[in-house]
């Protein structure tokens, strides 16, 4: 098959590529916009009026004349000024306002002049948003105006009622270089989360760039940089105090390929308060412990269930005294029962649907369904607690060490004596017990009335993620051919191919695997999808394929390609600089075997074929072989399996060339005379 999801760089196609949507327990949402436009968003976090306090000499018109030479090499745009400020009146006012300038050289630059504020009149008030463009020269040429602006909802495609909505502002111009100006402002009436300041996105260079927080004087301000020094200033201002965080002449920033997520690498100040409130609630951040104490109250008095359904929760679990047997059967029925739909309003964002809505309704969002799960454990005499999680398959890890909002999802942690069972409560077709690359392997928040802390989600091994396949082909003479195609996926495998089929109509399935099967051409002559709907931990997935001159005849030879399926393909590119970020590559260790064998027509012999493979380093084993097996059969045999998800830094030339020597072994030929003309 074609070289999977997950098997190769982030964002072309790592295992698991349909990631799925889950409610947020954050200020923003996750909403369905390309990673620049992403980027742009959380670098706008606020800023003090036009004109004020800007470093001496700067050209407030924004020429070309006042824009050094260097910081335009190779750029498509460059950030000219960026201030974004955020004062805070207390716990649960504060405003945001931010002031940018871009200046744009070319159509590949273009998508910076657009701007995507986020609002909702319930905690976030958009006040004010302003615009221009400016010309090569300085002067402006156009305002922005009501044409220039969308306004609509952001509700999500799987969210049934949601309050957030979004005000797009697009200031584009036909004659390059132009520079574009926005300024908004937002308050908040109801804070969790404040803003965290990025001060340059993927490759553009910074002329200016400035975040500032005024605090209350004696407000705990907390903060903390990340992958650079950007310490603040703190002085007194008007009686509060002000943290400033600035820098100037920034070239542009780019990530280093195969490494860990943009997030991961680019320089960065997180902030929090200690104290905060939102809708009358408060809470303290300054530790886990209190996080989570404040995160566990949203759940109180909302694990109750009608005497109906404990009736139907007993009456399934009559007769089983196995612990771990009943927190499966408990978790079937939440999958059977329940559906995943979110409604986010105000605090709803973060506190649940009771228990008897969700059973009542057979739906709710990620924060509802692991409550109504909690809640069956319960009736059951078993304990469980919420996590709070980022999830996301290529998500960035949290500040472990930083104590905040900084999650977007909630899954069940189940003690049970022998082990921890971990439950992901939004999905129908889930095996349990398994979380997938969407939560696994990462810091998360367990929730207790007390004594939260945080705590680490299992890490898949490669043998619980395997890739098993048999293939007898028959080769004709002519080179045509028949393949019988048996493949078997467990864990993540399985987790990627089910959830790309499991709700899938008869045509998408049929497009899946026309995209999966990496040979040049084929006839699907049956396939066998009743497995994918399954619940179980393994998925199976028969085949039967027409090959047409899968055999390249020349004469009196044919030219055998033996590994059928599974060739990689994907090497990264050499290079001379020095590397600093550690290599993130596969997103999971994983196990992929293959067994081949071929029946080959009457009158040919073997002329010539491959020597064995054999490749062993730190981070994963290859073997490949062709063995005529004593019934005739011309057998291939591959094996990879990918022990650790990350290497280090200078590992890069090593693990490059254990790719390399993979893709020219996958290539293997025999080459089968005829005996006779």
């Amino acid at each position: 098959m074609r070289r999977k999801e997950g098997k190769g760089e982030r964002g072309t196609g790592r295992k698991g590529d349909r990631e799925k949507k889950h409610s947020p327990l954050t200020l923003s949402p996750s909403h369905p916009f390309p990673l620049l436009i992403t980027l742009v968003l959380l670098l706008m976090a606020a800023m003090p009026a036009a004109g004020q306090d800007l470093p001496d000499g700067f050209d407030e018109t924004y020429s070309m004349a006042s824009l050094n030479p260097l910081l335009m090499l190779n750029a498509d745009a460059v950030v000219r000024m960026e201030m974004q400020h955020f004062d805070v009146a207390g716990p649960g006012k504060a405003t945001r306002t931010v002031r940018r300038a871009v200046t744009v050289f070319n159509a590949d630059g273009r998508d910076a002049s657009e701007l995507y504020v986020f609002y909702d009149n319930r905690l976030r008030h958009l006040k004010k948003l302003r615009g221009q463009i400016r010309d090569a020269g300085g002067k402006v040429v156009r305002k922005l105006k009501k044409g220039d602006l969308e306004d609509y909802s952001a509700i999500s495609g799987y969210s049934l009622y949601e309050d957030d909505r979004v005000r797009v502002a697009r200031l584009y111009h036909d004659v390059y270089p132009y520079t574009v100006e926005f300024e908004y402002e937002v308050v908040y009436d109801g804070v969790i989360s404040w803003p965290f300041w990025t001060p340059q996105d993927r490759g553009r260079p910074v002329v200016f760039s400035r975040f500032e927080i005024d605090a209350p004087a004696g407000m705990v301000v907390r903060h903390q940089a990340r992958n650079g020094d950007l310490e603040p200033t703190v002085t007194p201002y008007k009686g509060r105090q002000r943290y400033r965080w600035q820098v100037e002449n920034l070239p542009a920033f780019e990530p280093e390929s195969y490494g860990p997520p943009l997030a991961e690498q680019i320089p960065s100040v997180y902030t929090a308060p200690a104290v905060f409130e939102i809708e009358g609630t408060k809470g303290d951040m300054s530790s886990w412990e209190s996080l989570g104490h404040w995160a566990y109250s949203l759940y109180e008095g909302r694990d109750l269930l009608p005497q109906e359904a404990l009736a139907e929760v007993r009456s399934l679990l009559d007769g089983v005294t196995d612990d771990r047997e009943k927190v499966r059967l408990l978790y079937e029925y939440l999958q059977s029962k329940t559906r995943y739909v979110s409604i986010q309003l105000g605090l709803g964002g973060w506190q649940p649907f009771d228990a008897t809505y969700v059973h009542d309704k057979g739906y709710g969002d990620c924060k509802a369904l692991t409550n109504y799960m909690h809640t069956l454990l319960k009736v059951a005499g078993i304990p469980s607690h919420p996590v709070l999680i980022r999830a996301g398959h290529h998500a960035p890890e949290i500040l472990s060490d930083f104590p905040s909002n900084q999650f977007n999802h909630v899954v069940l942690s189940v003690p049970l004596e022998a082990d921890t069972v971990w439950l992901e409560n939004t999905s129908q077709t889930m095996p349990f017990g398994h979380l997938s690359t969407f939560t696994e392997d990462r810091y998360a928040l367990l929730i207790k009335p007390e004594g939260s802390h945080i705590v680490r989600t299992p890490r898949s091994r490669a043998e619980d993620n395997a890739q098993v396949r048999h293939a007898r082909v028959k080769l004709a003479a002519t080179g045509d051919a028949v393949a019988d195609v048996h493949t078997r996926y467990t864990g993540n495998q399985q987790d990627r191919v089910r959830q790309a089929l499991a709700t899938s109509s008869g045509r998408e399935r049929e497009e899946w695997l026309h995209n999966h099967v990496d040979l040049p051409s084929f006839e699907v002559v049956s396939v066998d999808f009743s497995e994918a709907e399954a619940h179980a931990k393994t998925l199976s997935l028969p085949l039967t394929l027409k090959l047409p001159r899968y055999a390249a005849r020349t004469g009196r030879r044919l030219f055998l390609q033996v590994n059928l399926m599974e060739r990689w393909s994907d090497v990264p590119p050499s290079s001379d600089e020095e590397r600093n970020q550690p290599i993130e590559y596969f997103p999971y260790a994983f196990i992929d075997t293959d067994t081949i064998r071929y029946e080959l027509p009457d009158g040919f012999d073997i002329e010539t074929m491959t020597l064995p493979v054999s490749l062993e380093t730190s981070f994963g084993r290859y073997e490949s072989k062709i063995v005529m097996e004593p019934d005739g059969t011309l057998a291939y045999y591959r094996r990879l399996e990918v022990t650790e998800t990350q290497c280090p830094a200078e590992g890069y030339d090593a693990f490059r060339d254990f790719l390399r020597q993979i893709a020219q072994a996958d290539r293997a030929q025999v080459v089968l005379v005829a005996t006779a003309d």
